[in-house]
């Protein structure tokens, strides 16, 4: 598979000095990360980051503050809803 073929965020691939940006824990900033490596875009909104997929199909919202216990499972769900292979 060459490069022309894997995925990328049309913003991403405008953006090639754009970081890698995480909200939460170490358990979610891993979550993330995965994200990040599959070629998702994060964007920075009022109340957190929104992922969004690379083929444009999914979106994936976490809020700054996750004090809620479940924030790690909901989010994990949230991803593989979206298409994340995790």
């Amino acid at each position: 598979m060459s490069s022309d073929d894997v995925p990328i965020h049309p913003k991403r691939r405008a953006n090639p000095e754009q970081g890698f940006l995480y909200v939460g824990d170490k358990r979610l900033k891993k979550l993330q990360k995965l994200a990040w490596d599959a070629n998702w875009w994060p964007e920075r909104k009022k109340n957190g980051i929104m992922w969004l997929a690379p083929d444009q199909s999914g979106q994936v919202m976490l809020h700054g503050s996750a004090s809620d216990h479940h924030a790690y499972d909901n989010a994990l769900a949230e991803f593989r809803k979206a298409g994340l292979e995790v």
